[in-house]
C-alpha cells in the first residue's frame, strides 16, 4: 500500500455546469472498501430514487480512473492509499459537476499500518449562484490527541474562508470525550450545527461515541436518519435532506 502520487481523481462522466437543487438529499457512509461489490450499484440506485439523493459521500471507498460514475453521478475521489488495481479514500459524487475540488491529506500516519487519511473539499453551485462547500472527511484515528487537534486545525485554516453554506460530514473517529471536545471546538468555530439522526442506535459508535456525523451551516435540515444496513460495512449509512436557507 502506497501513498498515491496524484491523490485527486475525477470521473470521466461530467454533467457540464448543472447545479445542486435548493432541496437536496445526501448520503454519508463509511463503506469499508466494499463499494465495488456487485450488489452495491443496485442498492445505491434504489436509495438514490427512494431518498432523492443529490450528494453521495463515501469514506473508505475504492475507485479508479476507469470507474465511470457512482449511481450515474460524476464523482471526485481523494485517495490516501494506492492499491494494485484501485485507489482507496474518500469520494463525493453528485448530480452536479463540482465548481472546484481540492484535498487535504493528513501529515500524520496511522500507527502500525502507516497510512494517511484524506479529506475532500468540493464546491457546488445553487441556481442563484450561491456556493455550497461539501467537506467529506475521514479523520485520523490511532494517533495522539495532539495530532487529532492539529489535523483539524489544518483543515480549519483551509476552509475557514468560505462564507456560504457548508456541509461537513464523514467518519470523525471521535471515540472519546477529549476528541469530542476538540471536534466541538472545531465545528463551533465554523458555526456548524450537528444534525442528529432519527434512529441514532444505528449510527456506528465506539466507547459510546458516534463516529459518523453530519454538520451543516446556512442550510435548513429537513430530515436525517440512520439506516440499519450491515450488508457492506460495519458502519451504517446516514441519509439527510437539506433545503437552502432563503
Amino acid at each position: 500500500m502506497l501513498t498515491p502520487a496524484t491523490p485527486l481523481i475525477q470521473s470521466p462522466v461530467m454533467f457540464e455546469k448543472t447545479v445542486i437543487p435548493d432541496d437536496f438529499g445526501l448520503l454519508c457512509w463509511n463503506i469499508h472498501k466494499e463499494n465495488l461489490k456487485k450488489k452495491f450499484p443496485a442498492l445505491i440506485q434504489e436509495w438514490k430514487k427512494r431518498y432523492r439523493l443529490d450528494l453521495i459521500l463515501l469514506q473508505e471507498a475504492r475507485f479508479s480512473p476507469s470507474l465511470l460514475s457512482i449511481a450515474g453521478f460524476p464523482f471526485v475521489g481523494a485517495a490516501n492509499i494506492r492499491l494494485p488495481r484501485h485507489f482507496s479514500g474518500v469520494v463525493t459524487a453528485a448530480g452536479a459537476d463540482p465548481f472546484s475540488s481540492q484535498f487535504q491529506m493528513t501529515r500524520a500516519r496511522e500507527a502500525i499500518i502507516s497510512t494517511r487519511k484524506n479529506t475532500l473539499i468540493t464546491i457546488y453551485q445553487f441556481q442563484n449562484k450561491e456556493m455550497l462547500m461539501v467537506v467529506n472527511i475521514h479523520a485520523i484515528n490511532f494517533r495522539s490527541l495532539a495530532w487529532y487537534q492539529w489535523e483539524l486545525s489544518r483543515l480549519h485554516d483551509l476552509i475557514k474562508g468560505h462564507k456560504g453554506p457548508m456541509i461537513l460530514a464523514g467518519d470523525f473517529n471521535c471515540w472519546r470525550q477529549s476528541r469530542k471536545t476538540i471536534l466541538d471546538a472545531f465545528t463551533n468555530r465554523l458555526n456548524l450545527d450537528l444534525a442528529r439522526p432519527r434512529h441514532p442506535e444505528h449510527v456506528k459508535e465506539w466507547f459510546g461515541f458516534q463516529l459518523d456525523r453530519v454538520y451543516s451551516r446556512a442550510l435548513t435540515l429537513v430530515d436525517i436518519q440512520a439506516l440499519d444496513c450491515k450488508s457492506f460495512s460495519d458502519h451504517n449509512p446516514i441519509i439527510a435532506r437539506f433545503a437552502r436557507s432563503h
